[in-house]
């Protein structure tokens, strides 16, 4: 395929054979999944559009930072600010404009520098003031927020974990706007979010209900103090981790865990890189647990999280394969009207639609999302639909068919054990 740098076009050149041999070189596909992580980054000023062309800027040297894998770090995380670095720099410093002078003005167009620096996408919304940009490690978010700032501290712990995905998106918003920014942002590239403040405030609580009204995202909420709980008490979709401020907890266990297969884990006993086990009695363990509330903990000398629930009790891995399956189903019939020239609205229609849904939750029980029957082996789902003269006239008009439904069994995991022995002794007691 002819290439073109600038505005030359050239062509591969012909040779005088029989036989043409075509390469083609396949690169890994970005993590395009449930299991990304947005860090929400309260900023003081709102970011403009640039129209222009982004200025160069020195590309980062590889390894500048601390890079992945170093340790989450034991800082609280509060030198430099929370103001991106690229808003901190004088004008002759700029990363994409902006100054301390100015507003802060960046393009939606990634340049050069941009991608060598690791900046993944980067979209502002004009309307709130708010942008969006993904990072493809610690060395690409340190080119914004300066090494050991709050923003780079949860970065690094996230970064730090062996499950990590291959990107973190930063979302900076600005006060009061913090309702409308997620809502422009909700369908990104991101499934768990956690603030990099970690104070307990009205918009953290607004994020909670967003969560819990959208039912597709999760909030990771840390603090030490476990009255701070009180308030999200039954919340599905938030996750609430009692653990020191010294170490970021929160993002430690989204990279932990999150981005492995959804179903095929728990996430009760995992081990979080560079997060210290906190020393806990037993009462004190019960009175974390029986807030829904999720210690760091050692058991046998090997450190765990204690738990793996949400604030309501009910399990994270379990809300999190009922999101998948909304989500898989949601895409694949999609993909069912998209690649057909016409899906009939009659028995053969309705079929493929069955077939479909079929198939996502085959694929989720083959995941663990979905318990087996023991007596059949397979999967412990139904799916049902109505034939079109079922169907509501106005819905016949409109070309629309509400007559599918699905129930599905959840998988469940073993927590703890309670084991029996007996003992057969040749004593003979008097």
């Amino acid at each position: 395929m002819p290439q073109k740098i600038g505005s030359n076009v050239v062509a591969p050149f012909e040779r005088v054979k029989d036989v043409n041999v075509i390469m083609t070189i396949l690169h890994p596909q970005p993590l395009v999944g449930l299991g990304n992580l947005l860090l929400i980054n309260k900023v003081d000023k709102p970011a403009t559009l640039k129209k222009t062309a982004a200025p160069a800027v020195t590309p980062a040297v590889a390894g500048a930072g601390t890079g992945a894998g170093t340790g989450a770090g034991t800082g609280t995380g509060t030198s430099g600010g929370t103001t991106p670095k690229d808003a901190q720099d004088n004008k002759d410093k700029t990363d994409q404009g902006s100054s301390t002078t100015g507003d802060r003005a960046f393009s939606n167009e990634l340049s050069n520098d941009d991608r060598m620096n690791g900046l993944l996408k980067r979209k502002v919304d004009t309307a709130t003031g708010a942008v969006y940009r993904e990072y493809k490690n610690l060395d690409a978010v340190a080119v914004d927020y300066p090494e050991n700032s709050p923003v780079w501290f949860k970065a690094n712990s996230y970064f730090a974990q062996a499950n990590h995905s291959d990107r973190i998106a930063i979302l900076d918003y600005v006060d009061g706007k913090l309702l409308d920014t997620l809502k422009d942002f909700w369908y990104y590239n991101w499934t768990f979010m956690a603030f990099v403040d970690n104070t307990i405030n009205d918009d953290v609580i607004l994020a909670s209900n967003i969560c819990e009204s959208n039912q597709d995202h999760f909030l990771v909420l840390q603090s030490n103090d476990l009255a701070q709980f009180t308030q999200f008490y039954g919340q599905n979709y938030t996750i609430g981790l009692k653990h020191d401020l010294s170490e970021a907890m929160d993002t430690a266990l989204v990279g932990a865990v999150a981005t492995k297969t959804v179903g095929s884990c728990t996430w009760k006993f995992k081990e979080l890189e560079g997060i210290t086990p906190e020393d806990l009695t037993t009462q004190e363990r019960a009175g974390i647990e029986n807030s829904h509330c999720i210690a760091y903990i050692q058991v046998d000398g090997r450190n765990e999280t204690a738990e793996g629930f949400s604030m309501s009790g009910e399990y994270i891995d379990l809300l999190h394969g009922e999101i998948w399956v909304k989500v898989n189903v949601g895409n694949e019939l999609q993909r069912l009207l998209q690649e057909n020239d016409k899906v009939p609205y009659d028995a053969t229609g309705i079929s493929m639609v069955s077939a479909r849904i079929n198939y996502v939750l085959d694929l989720a029980w083959k995941q663990g999302i979905i318990q087996t029957n023991d007596d059949t082996s397979k999967g412990m789902y139904e799916v049902t639909t109505t034939p079109r003269s079922a169907q509501s006239r106005d819905d016949l008009s409109k070309r629309h068919y509400g007559g599918a439904s699905f129930t599905y069994h959840a998988s469940s995991a073993i927590h703890s054990l309670t084991i029996h022995g007996t003992v057969n002794s040749d004593t003979i007691m008097q």
